[in-house]
């Protein structure tokens, strides 16, 4: 019996400490599997770590880039308020400007009785600029200035013309500016239209005689004769002036006045005066533009009938007036648009001078001009900011001062003077305007031809062929 309890007890003893081994082994591999998780969790741990540090560097920076932009922030804040003050100071200033270019040669004038310029045929340039600056004031209200400046004659001083070749040339052999234009201008409503009112140096060819084909020697025609209306003995230059405009939309009344002489002194002793009614009608749902305008000179004139025969006292009491038209007229939609001007003058006034018996004249003394012609727009062959145009003009000059002239004046450029009869003018001109650059950029090649040339009937006529270039900015 005792060695059946010592093997029960043995095997008492045996099995817990077989399941205590079992269970010690799970734990061990467990263990190890915890201890291979620790050392992941450690790195993980070193990682993370690593990575809030670079967390935390990019919270730094960004706190130190969020107070960089808060200041920034403040600051352009402050310079908007600067810059918002200064724009009200300046009373919303506007500014543009403009560069034109012109080259030109002449072609059949190297036999042309010219005694001045025995070189023949020349080749010349011109360039201008314009500086424009504009003011709003107060509500309808605006002040302008506008600075030209250049140098150039281009062929005008050598081939002498009535009508000339460019009327953008400065006509000075140096560089200068000058302000031409400085005025003040307020609209006012009244009843069913607009009373505009502009004082100050003014241009009144801006307002009076205008037209939508041919009044802008910068962008259109070049020629002075289809600019404006060359039987309008406008002032000598912009000087003091005022204008008044009605305008009801589809009509309107002007009326301009400036001194004549454009010097600032006596400004009363000559007074030229312009008044003009004009109609905007639609025919077909073509646009149309007519105006009419009449005008006067109060400067003293000398009297043509007394210089025709040259003998006894030349009055120089006269003074000048006319009237005249300008038309222009849409033929095709936004595609083709046709002008149409004329005027005629007192024949019998010329600007001058007569003292001890020498006689000296200002201009070719004409009795009227008309002009006549169209621009087409390039739409037509995919050029939509291209353009051409073509025109002819006649300036009808009175001859009854022929023998003046022979005597006193061709005499002094022409060899034979003797032989030279005084003839109506002819001008024509054709011009296109290639665009580029959304117009920042224009050349335009141009063509012109004039018969009689300053009115003489004996100058061969003369061809010239240019280019202009405009930089607009």
């Amino acid at each position: 019996m005792r060695w059946v309890a010592a093997f029960l007890f043995a095997v008492f003893l045996f099995v817990p400490l077989r399941a205590y081994a079992s269970d010690v082994q799970i734990s061990q591999a467990q263990l190890e599997q915890i201890m291979r998780t620790i050392q992941q969790l450690k790195k993980q741990v070193q990682e993370l770590e690593e990575r809030l540090k670079v967390y935390e560097e990019k919270q730094r920076r960004m706190e130190a880039n969020l107070e960089e932009t808060r200041k920034l922030k403040e600051e352009v804040e402050e310079k908007a308020k600067v810059v918002e003050s200064l724009k009200e100071a300046l009373g919303n200033i506007k500014i543009s400007a403009d560069i034109t270019m012109v080259g030109q040669g002449t072609i059949n004038n190297d036999d042309n009785n010219n005694r001045e310029h025995d070189e023949g045929d020349v080749q010349d340039g011109a360039w201008s600029f314009d500086l424009e600056i504009e003011s709003e004031l107060w509500k309808n209200a605006r002040a302008y200035m506008l600075i030209e400046g250049g140098q150039g004659d281009g062929v005008d001083d050598e081939v002498p013309t009535i009508s000339g070749f460019n009327d953008d040339a400065p006509g000075t052999d140096t560089a200068h500016a000058e302000i031409t234009e400085a005025w003040f201008e307020q609209d006012v409503k009244i009843g069913p239209g607009t009373f505009t009112f502009t004082v100050g140096k003014v241009d009144l060819t801006n307002y009076f005689d205008t037209n939508e084909v041919a009044n802008d020697e910068t962008e259109q025609f070049l020629s002075s004769g289809f600019v404006n209306n060359l039987a309008v003995e406008w002032p000598d230059d912009n000087g003091p002036g005022l204008r008044f405009t009605y305008d009801l939309g589809k009509w309107y009344v002007g009326v301009g006045f400036a001194s004549a002489d454009a010097d600032w002194e006596d400004l009363f002793d000559g007074v030229f005066g312009i008044a003009e009614v004009g109609a905007k009608i639609n025919i077909s749902g073509l646009e149309g533009h007519y105006r009419l305008y009449g005008w006067f000179n109060t400067r003293s004139h000398l009297d043509v009938d007394d210089i025709k025969h040259m003998r006894g006292r030349i009055d120089d009491d006269e003074e000048n007036y006319g009237i005249g038209i300008s038309f222009d007229q849409e033929m095709v939609k936004d595609t083709l648009i046709a002008f149409l001007r004329a005027g005629w003058e007192n024949g019998d006034a010329v600007l001058g001078d007569y003292s001890d018996g020498e006689l000296s004249l200002d201009t070719v003394p004409i009795k009227g001009a008309v002009s006549f012609g169209f621009r087409l727009s390039g739409r037509l062959w995919g050029r939509e900011n291209d353009e051409l145009g073509a025109a002819y003009g006649v300036v009808f000059v009175n001859d009854d001062a022929q023998k003046a002239y022979r005597e006193y004046f061709y005499s002094d450029y022409y060899r034979h003077p003797e032989k030279v009869d005084m003839e109506d003018e002819h001008h024509v001109e054709v011009y296109y305007k290639a665009s580029f650059f959304d117009g920042h950029l224009e050349l335009t090649p141009d063509f012109q031809f004039v018969v009689n040339p300053n009115g003489n009937g004996d100058a061969d006529s003369v061809y010239v062929i240019g280019t202009r270039m405009q930089v607009n900015f």
